[in-house]
């Protein structure tokens, strides 16, 4: 009983992304207001997460260059 709850609970925590241990914390950067260096910041991590290639990751970060 205890495998299989483990099982839905990880199931679901790989599907949803997983709880951030920094999303719990008061005052860590998450709770930055957005902006440039938070969008810079969230695109550094989903590329070191492997969720972009360099090329699409290059790409982004020179539009968010243009932005300014």
């Amino acid at each position: 009983m205890v495998g299989v709850v483990l099982l839905i609970v990880l199931a679901v925590r790989a599907i949803g992304g997983g709880v951030s241990p920094r999303s719990s914390a008061p005052g860590t950067p998450t709770d930055a207001p957005p902006g440039p260096g938070r969008a810079r910041e969230v695109l550094d991590e989903r590329y070191a997460r492997g969720e972009l290639t360099t090329e699409e990751y290059q790409e982004r970060l020179r539009a968010l260059g243009e932005g300014r």
